[in-house]
């Protein structure tokens, strides 16, 4: 039964245009059933179902009717969760693919690894040394301290280490944080004295520690105490430490000046704004992850050409060109992409320094791509919709402003921080694993911007 569905759906598929099937999103799809009339399919994604429903509907019914030579059969389609990780392979594994390590939880992102990391004059150096790291670490770049601009690449890399090492040594200890979580978690330890020993058991033991925008550190003495003692910890075993920061070390103003030491005492790399062809790579590669081989050169040319501030922004931008032609069933071409990218080209070439984002500017927009009132947004309501909007809407807040968690808790009518604390974290681990929630977050970090 199993090899005659799919059997089937091969031929329901070679029945169509060259366009359909090229589509990712058709492609991803799996024959489930087939009764007397319907053809269920399964699809990855609310969005994958959307696209299938608007473009293609029509045309698999048809090829239905003409297999069957009837009418009645009609196409059913139902949203199957898959990890982000097969959502997004490429057709050829990774040569160094990550794996699931019997230690728990690591925090990777199986996605992040090198073989995706688009190497050009303005990471080089810092790619050279996290490979390094990867292979030999504990050694002469303990710790390494990556620094560079919003979007270009830190959080991959550290990524992209902990993988390496984990497919090299499974058997090996790894940990990637961000700073916020690490704060988080010793607050928690604070409050709940039982919990100290488990948190202090949980950093200075293992064999390596990535730890993200470490600059969020700042201002925060007692974690930075904590911190201190766990790399003397770490770094006297000669157990690994990887930080990134949006700033070198010597900058950071109010870090105790023995941690800024100390983050200098191994290597200190930058990654710099990607050059023109590297965007264009950068872009490519992008394509490739998400089959999107329907895409001209001469558009991916425009896209690098009109966005130069960070790789976050310009696969963002690729994306929205993407998901407006989907929902305005145009192609993807030259033309479409000037229309549709006009408010950054008028911001170019220079692009000045941003407006300042405030809490109500995120909740707005916010709110209206989710299609739902201000009011609901910072309402009580639990509706499923309208927590994933304000849980959103707070993680932007925290990243995109430099507002505290009671600030935003504020300005949500919450009084409680630990809300937004919570709201945030649920976002982080749900964005190593849901690719669907990654593109919403990349569209509305573009619109913000």
């Amino acid at each position: 039964m199993r090899q005659n569905l799919d059997e089937l759906w091969l031929e329901i598929l070679a029945a169509l245009d060259e366009t359909a099937r090229q589509d990712v999103y058709l492609r991803q799809a799996t024959p489930l059933s087939l009764t007397a009339d319907t053809l269920t399919l399964a699809v990855p994604s609310a969005f994958a179902q959307a696209r299938i429903e608007e473009r293609f509907r029509g045309d698999i019914e048809r090829a239905l009717a003409a297999r069957f030579g009837t009418a009645a059969v009609s196409l059913a389609l139902t949203v199957t969760e898959v990890s982000a990780a097969a959502a997004v392979a490429p057709e050829h594994p990774e040569t160094e693919p990550a794996v699931q390590l019997p230690h728990g939880e690591t925090g990777l992102n199986p996605n992040y690894v090198f073989d995706r990391f688009v190497v050009g004059s303005s990471n080089r150096v810092c790619h050279a040394t996290a490979l390094a790291v990867s292979e030999n670490p504990g050694g002469e770049y303990n710790p390494l301290f990556i620094y560079g601009g919003v979007g270009l690449g830190k959080t991959h890399l550290l990524h992209a280490i902990g993988n390496r090492f984990s497919h090299r040594r499974p058997e090996k200890k790894v940990l990637y944080v961000t700073s916020e979580t690490f704060m988080n978690e010793y607050v928690e330890s604070i409050v709940n004295r039982t919990a100290a020993q488990g948190f202090r058991t949980k950093y200075r033991t293992v064999d390596m520690l990535l730890i993200d925008d470490i600059q969020f550190l700042q201002r925060k003495e007692g974690t930075q105490e904590e911190f201190f003692n766990t790399f003397n910890e770490l770094h006297m075993n000669s157990n690994q430490i990887v930080m990134s920061s949006d700033r070198p070390p010597d900058t950071l103003e109010t870090l105790e000046e023995r941690l800024k030491s100390r983050f200098g005492w191994g290597m200190v790399a930058e990654i710099d704004r990607p050059q023109y062809e590297m965007r264009v790579a950068i872009l490519l590669q992008k394509c490739q992850d998400q089959g999107l081989d329907n895409i001209d050169d001469d558009v991916l040319s425009y896209v690098a050409e009109v966005v130069t501030t960070n790789i976050r922004e310009l696969e963002g931008t690729l994306i929205r060109l993407v998901a407006q032609a989907t929902i305005m069933k145009e192609e993807v071409s030259l033309a479409f992409a000037r229309q549709v990218l006009n408010d950054v080209v008028v911001a170019a070439p220079l692009f000045p320094q941003q407006k300042t984002l405030t809490a109500e500017g995120i909740q707005k927009v916010v709110a209206e791509y989710f299609g739902i009132t201000l009011t609901d947004l910072i309402s009580p309501k639990r509706t499923k919709s309208i927590v994933l909007a304000r849980q959103t809407a707070m993680y932007l807040c925290r990243e995109l402003t430099p507002l505290s968690l009671t600030s935003i808790a504020e300005a949500f009518r919450r009084g409680n921080h630990t809300t937004v604390m919570n709201a945030c974290r649920q976002m982080e681990k749900a964005l190593q694993t849901e690719t669907e929630l990654k593109q919403i977050i990349e569209v509305l970090r573009v619109q913000l911007r």
